[in-house]
């Protein structure tokens, strides 16, 4: 078989000088020729793609990254990060854009935080000045000796007491505690203690005005809120008084008659106001003599934990009352003084509520 060859020719000085090449070797040096520029070129354009790629990493894509990380901490609520990234003009004036438009924010929210700050405070100055707060009240009449305090875990609470008279020689007492807190809970506290105000001083029994109570409180009440009350009638010629329990903690009475010592006084209480329609309550009587004493108070009070999550309990809280013989005064003091003492750095959970009432008789008490 003969191979096709690639043959010149030239002649000179009388001689054909002839050239034969084989086109396999021919093509054989253009292919060669194609694959060196080929792959060159690849390097080449490989050797600038990975220049290019390095350069917008670590000129555009890094510094994005690094954009993206702080604006995720200033998302999840760190508005202390300060963006930093001025690698060229542009990432400079973004850098600077986001840390002031933070900066407007953080102006915002502590105007916002002040403006609410100084809401609650008015907030606190309304709800406690719709208690009773002249101590001792009713100056004239010294058949009794009563103090109260409250003591919100927030800027307002759920807790509340009062105390009225609700007839001739009649004084309505009580102590409750709305469920939850804040603000919530303050706006139904004080629709319970205006409406249980208003029914026992219109003379209602007391059952009856816990019964009508928890049939309005259900109205409306799509926020399920509920209130644990203890309400008294003491009739100060007698000394009976005449109280029902809706869910609340038993208060503590000191009887001169049985040893001149608290004890909690135990009765079956009723469910709670505004838990559920349809619910009668039952009322229950107490005799007092003259120096006896009854004291009321919130789960806050026997709820209160220390940093050990511990709970204050009633064991502690008959204790420290029947340690000295107080004022009503004296013993809500020595109470707060108590639970701060036992509490000590850890934060109030709950308000703390008391009421401590001193019955005298004729006053020689």
């Amino acid at each position: 078989m003969v191979n096709p060859v690639f043959c010149m020719y030239e002649y000179t000085e009388g001689y054909y000088i002839i050239s034969v090449l084989p086109t396999s070797e021919a093509f054989s040096s253009r292919n060669i020729a194609i694959v060196t520029t080929v792959s060159m070129e690849i390097v080449v354009f490989a050797c600038e793609f990975l220049l290019i790629c390095f350069l917008m990493w670590h000129l555009v894509v890094k510094n994005i990254y690094k954009i993206n990380s702080s604006l995720s901490e200033i998302t999840d609520g760190n508005l202390d990060v300060t963006v930093n990234v001025c690698t060229n003009q542009e990432f400079t004036s973004l850098s600077h854009d986001i840390n002031a438009t933070v900066d407007t924010l953080k102006r915002y929210i502590a105007e916002t935080a002040a403006r609410i700050d100084q809401e609650l405070a008015y907030a606190k100055e309304i709800q406690h000045s719709s208690l009773p707060g002249i101590f001792p009240p009713y100056s004239d009449c010294i058949q009794f000796d009563l103090f109260a305090s409250m003591h919100t875990a927030k800027e307002v609470g759920g807790d509340f007491y009062d105390f009225y008279f609700a007839g001739e020689d009649r004084l309505a007492f009580l102590v409750a505690d709305v469920s939850g807190k804040g603000i919530p809970a303050a706006m139904f506290m004080m629709r319970a203690k205006t409406l249980i105000k208003g029914l026992a001083e219109s003379g209602m029994e007391v059952n009856d005005v816990f019964t009508e109570a928890n049939t309005r409180l259900c109205e409306n009440n799509e926020a399920n809120m509920f209130v644990t009350a203890w309400l008294g009638v003491l009739d100060l010629k007698t000394g009976l008084v005449e109280y029902v329990n809706a869910g609340h903690n038993p208060p503590l009475v000191k009887l001169v008659s049985k040893g001149d010592t608290f004890t909690y006084l135990k009765s079956r209480p009723g469910f709670v106001l505004a838990g559920m329609e349809g619910i009668h309550y039952r009322k229950n009587k107490l005799q007092l003599s003259p120096g006896d004493v009854i004291f009321l108070y919130t789960d806050g009070v026997t709820e209160a934990t220390d940093a050990q999550m511990q709970l204050y309990g009633e064991n502690r809280l008959l204790d420290i009352l029947n340690k000295t013989d107080r004022t009503p005064e004296e013993m809500c003091a020595a109470v707060k003084a108590d639970v701060d003492l036992f509490v000590g750095d850890a934060p109030q959970f709950d308000d703390i509520t008391m009421l401590a009432l001193k019955y005298k008789g004729d006053g020689t008490e």
